[in-house]
């Protein structure tokens, strides 16, 4: 055996002695004496480490695959390797093989290395900033791309799809997704509309006992509709005697579908007219309205095309909310204590929902929140309310965040334990604009 041969070995050895030696040191702490903020700390630093961990683990993949080991010991590929030295199932045993040839270094045919398929999620999850499965997420949603698109901004969206990570939860950086690649690639709503209208459809089975079951694939219009329905029919019930409404959300909503049909029928409207108009808000820039390009978006997140919305409003009162460039909107104050039912609308429009950083609760789960409050002599105007849930209603002033306006748009401050520098953010998570935009300069830079 080679003197380098036993130095390579000898430093493995030792790289592995410290990290046994770290890991044994954490599960020696007394937990019980340490503060609240060292708690955190801790619990922050934990997770930084171990999203570093597969960044060490793609390189050592690499490497196999590299030198041909898998074929050395007679085993498919370097997947197959890892499930039987590492007795893992073979799906987890696929997902990293695959992270690795996409976050792992590379060698041109020539030798020279290469650098990722994808460096800035590679260079993130080495720096502990993202999770795997925000790495998932993120290297899903490029190869999704439309070849075009990829080529022309898959390095800028990559790069921002990171940004976001480091705020937002994979899910929600899962669920944003096809709301950006909508903007980068409107060409494709035509045939998507198209295509909602083939599948549409609905059948009402009745059964033997009377009893029926629905079932049916709606339009985004028709879609939207019914949500501004039944949201508004299946609140809870109140009680004189405080009991709450034992009535499952699934409950409440049958019964707000059976107290519409019975509206409609007393309406004495359905020959002539098919029933009293219902109000869908949509949020939408004027000048797409105006062109009959890209998408509206409703209170409740969907999107709707342009073409869609004007093809319908005759159909139905269809609230438009028109956004100038700052996402701002003009007052619609009053004074008074309560906000006026306009007053709600502007906000739905405006905030999407909860204003708080992260919070992805629909408006009509929100209630209006002074900034300066109105005991304070803070006004009932829009550029003093924000929506919040009935959770961070509660706890954001106990927890240290502020809310303060900037440009006319709700911003929150968080406590110092979180950011040193107290920055104040927007919730992304309700506003894709905020995301992706094509026309400015590289997030990454």
């Amino acid at each position: 055996m080679s003197s380098a041969t036993l130095i390579e070995g000898t430093a493995v050895t030792a790289v592995l002695d410290h990290l046994r030696a770290a890991v044994d040191e954490v599960l020696e702490l007394d937990l019980s004496t340490a503060s609240r903020d060292d708690l955190l700390e801790l619990c922050r630093g934990l997770e930084t480490q171990r999203r570093r961990l597969p960044a060490a683990e793609h390189r050592l993949i690499a490497e196999l695959d590299e030198r041909g080991v898998p074929g050395e010991l007679t085993m498919r590929d370097s997947a197959t390797l890892l499930a039987r030295l590492l007795r893992l199932n073979p799906a987890e045993a696929r997902a990293r093989a695959a992270a690795a040839q996409e976050l792992g270094p590379r060698r041109a045919v020539t030798g020279e290395r290469l650098e990722p398929l994808f460096p800035a999620v590679a260079a993130a999850q080495a720096a502990g900033d993202i999770s795997s499965a925000h790495a998932r997420v993120i290297t899903a949603a490029i190869e999704a791309l439309p070849t075009n698109v990829e080529f022309e901004f898959g390095r800028k969206l990559e790069a921002d799809l990171v940004e976001h990570s480091r705020q937002n939860d994979p899910a929600t950086v899962d669920r944003q997704f096809r709301r950006m690649l909508e903007q980068l690639d409107p060409d494709g709503t035509e045939p998507s509309d198209r295509e909602h209208q083939r599948q549409r459809g609905l059948h009402l089975r009745t059964k033997a006992d009377g009893s029926g079951e629905i079932r049916g694939r709606l339009t985004p219009m028709a879609a939207a509709t019914w949500t501004a329905i039944l949201d508004a029919l299946s609140k809870p019930a109140p009680s004189d005697e405080g009991v709450p409404d034992e009535r499952t959300a699934g409950q409440r909503r049958h019964d707000a579908l059976l107290d519409a049909g019975q509206r409609l029928l007393r309406s004495d409207s359905l020959p002539d007219a098919g029933g009293a108009p219902v109000t869908v808000l949509v949020r939408v820039n004027a000048e797409d309205l105006a062109a009959g390009r890209g998408f509206a978006e409703t209170d409740h997140g969907d999107l709707i095309s342009t073409q869609e919305v004007r093809r319908n409003t005759g159909d139905a009162q269809v609230l438009f909310t028109l956004l100038d460039v700052t996402g701002g909107i003009m007052s619609f104050g009053r004074m008074r204590r309560l906000a006026t039912v306009p007053q709600r609308r502007a906000l739905t429009i405006r905030d999407g929902g909860c204003s708080f950083p992260g919070c992805t609760a629909p408006a009509s789960w929100c209630e209006t929140h002074h900034i300066v409050p109105w005991a304070c002599g803070g006004t009932t105007d829009i550029t003093n309310l924000t929506l919040l849930c009935g959770y961070h209603h509660r706890e954001f002033e106990r927890r240290g965040w502020e809310c303060l306006m900037i440009d006319n748009v709700p911003h929150w401050r968080p406590p110092s334990w979180i950011d040193p520098d107290r920055t104040p953010r927007r919730n992304t998570a309700q506003h894709t604009e905020l995301w992706f935009n094509p026309a400015v300069g590289d997030s990454s830079q």
